[in-house]
């Protein structure tokens, strides 16, 4: 990355930041039913700091996303539930560690007694093993003949390499906030046990999905209307990743947008095929994870379309885009 790019990500992150410690002005010059509402106003001036990363940086650009919109996300539950912890809390809450602890006060949740760091050490070494695995399958790949001439099948792998790398980077982070002293859980939890689509949703960044179900599945109803917040949270989810796809790649896509709209259904039905699992015994469990696994599976391509665009090595073979 040359000099003028890391500058312009750097300038573009701390913009960002700077937007967002100024959130607090507006809570003075607007009407007190209005500040509520502060970190939804400030939301699209956060997500265009982006824009400051040229557009053929696509991967600079994807990466100050990722950056800006984890402080846009904090900014909005801060203000959203009147939170009156004082400037100083606030502030706290916008330091980066532990990452994507978007829910006050999940970030400075702290271990009544430190855990013995043994476990997470080793926990710290699997995971960093675990990413430089991914890495080398990731380009060992390419080179291998059947995944080249076989788009499913590369697509596959592909999918069990995503989730296994990104399960050892929750590891790598887990493990460090908890020997910093933090009381947190990881942001992956296993999500390749899922059983369902609504069990993949709940195990796969926990900590976003806690700030969907505060500010998106609660306002709208949550358990008194469970359809529709279910409904609402996957519109907002569709939403966000098209957009941080978009700026990132510089092209209207709508991969992002119909892969999170596909997931409305399939999470519907989650509590059916739960119960089904669990009147017909073994057999039904491994049905119905089976039926999860394609479903994910043919649905993620949409996903992984966008993910090629900004990681062009994602696949060996040739897309069909």
């Amino acid at each position: 990355m040359s000099t003028e790019v890391w500058w312009r990500l750097t300038a573009a992150v701390a913009l960002a930041y700077v937007l967002a410690m100024l959130a607090p002005l507006l809570k003075r010059l607007l009407p007190k039913s209005a500040t509520r509402w502060i970190g939804w106003i400030l939301l699209p001036a956060i997500w265009s700091c982006v824009l400051l990363i040229p557009p053929d940086r696509i991967g600079v650009r994807a990466l100050a996303a990722f950056l800006v919109n984890e402080v846009a996300l904090k900014v909005v539950d801060y203000f959203r539930c009147e939170r009156t912890g004082g400037l100083r809390e606030y502030y706290w809450l916008l330091i980066p560690f532990p990452t994507l602890a978007v829910v006050f006060p999940d970030h400075k949740r702290r271990l009544a007694r430190r855990d013995n760091p043994w476990p997470h050490i080793l926990r710290l070494t699997a995971g960093t093993i675990g990413i430089l695995l991914g890495i080398l399958v990731l380009y060992a790949a390419r080179h291998i003949d059947a995944l080249r001439s076989n788009f499913w099948l590369d697509h596959f792998v592909k999918v069990v390499f995503f989730l296994s790398t990104i399960e050892s980077i929750s590891q790598v982070l887990y493990a460090l906030e908890r020997l910093a002293g933090f009381a947190v859980t990881p942001v992956i939890h296993h999500a390749f046990l899922s059983r369902t689509p609504a069990e993949f949703w709940r195990r796969y960044n926990g900590r976003v999905h806690d700030w969907l179900i505060r500010n998106v599945y609660s306002p709208v109803g949550g358990r008194r209307a469970p359809i529709r917040g279910v409904v609402m949270v996957f519109v907002f989810s569709a939403l966000l990743h098209e957009l941080m796809f978009d700026v990132a790649t510089s092209v209207l896509d709508g991969s992002q947008l119909l892969f999170f709209l596909l997931q409305i259904p399939a999470v519907l039905v989650s509590g059916p095929l739960e119960r089904f699992a669990r009147r017909t015994g073994t057999i039904g469990r491994i049905v119905v994870h089976a039926v999860t696994i394609l479903f994910l599976t043919a649905t993620s391509v949409l996903f992984f379309k966008g993910m090629s665009r900004v990681f062009p090595i994602v696949y060996a073979s040739q897309p069909p885009w």
